[in-house]
């Protein structure tokens, strides 16, 4: 089976999350947040919930994954 990349997964976590872009986000913040939803949802639930805003706002979704994988990119 296909492994994922931590950062993928960690990436999805932070895009169902509350955190949004104009907050100010340190490392633990974005850590807490994504250790709570993959404790909480697993990543599959993580993927699923995703998987859902890109059907329903897609014109929204795709700039917030950007921002999403760019901020566990950095690792704040």
């Amino acid at each position: 089976m296909h492994q994922i990349p931590d950062k993928t997964v960690r990436a999805e976590a932070v895009f169902v999350s509350h955190l949004q872009a104009s907050d100010t986000l340190d490392a633990e913040v974005v850590d807490d947040t994504v250790g709570t939803l993959l404790h909480r949802d697993g990543p599959a639930g993580c993927a699923a919930g995703m998987a859902y805003e890109f059907g329903e706002h897609p014109d929204t979704a795709v700039p917030r994954m950007r921002w999403a994988r760019e901020l566990v990119r950095r690792e704040v």
